[in-house]
């Protein structure tokens, strides 16, 4: 399932009404949480995402309306779409997680994605870390991974090798990737952004997969 296109329609204006208030990103990680915690109520969902009552129940309006999730007084959960299409995300993006990012931090707070299998449409990186730079990450590391090594595009191709640190051996433990995945490393001075940063950074990948 392409699920791109439909959470974009979602986080999309409409051409009468008023300018939506919440991001594809945030839609994207709303449907995370929900596949992981199964039922959640609306005020620890707007807690969660970290935006306004405003927002996600308009965010929450609009899912509902596209019958990707349904909305009980136990609180809100994913209909049968809403889960196919979390594991079309989770099937590219399986892991999405704060980290302490070492060396390879630039800000306060990191966070990193893990991208399955896309390590042959990467060519120098910067098109990932332009994408975490335009949600407010103050910048992004593309890792490629491959022969059981994190290798940088156009750079090092054993970064343990080349820049010992304990990083790289977090990062295996953290992401178990395997040969031709993709992790994003994404940072900024807000703990939010460092998160929408490496998911920004990781939707380059796999927009037209």
């Amino acid at each position: 399932m392409a699920f791109i296109p439909i959470l974009r329609q979602i986080s999309s204006t409409r051409p009468i009404g008023p300018s939506k208030t919440f991001t594809e990103l945030q839609v994207i990680r709303a449907l995370l949480i929900l596949g992981e915690r199964k039922v959640l109520g609306r005020t620890l969902l707007s807690r969660l995402l970290k935006t306004g009552s405003g927002a996600i129940r308009t965010m929450i309006s609009d899912l509902e309306e596209h019958k990707i999730i349904i909305v009980e007084r136990s609180g809100c959960s994913l209909t049968t779409k809403g889960l196919n299409i979390y594991k079309a995300i989770i099937d590219k993006i399986p892991k999405v997680s704060q980290v302490d990012a070492g060396r390879l931090s630039v800000a306060n707070f990191d966070a990193a994605a893990l991208v399955k299998d896309v390590s042959k449409l990467i060519h120098r990186g910067i098109e990932q870390r332009d994408a975490a730079i335009r949600v407010g990450a103050k910048g992004a590391t593309t890792l490629i991974y491959e022969n059981g090594r994190f290798a940088l595009p156009m750079g090092s191709i054993d970064c343990a090798k080349d820049y010992p640190s304990d990083i790289w051996i977090m990062l295996e433990k953290t992401f178990k990737p395997s040969d031709g995945d993709v992790i994003i490393v994404s940072s900024s001075d807000i703990e939010e952004s460092a998160i929408y940063g490496a998911l920004a950074g990781a939707l380059t990948l796999v927009e037209d997969t």
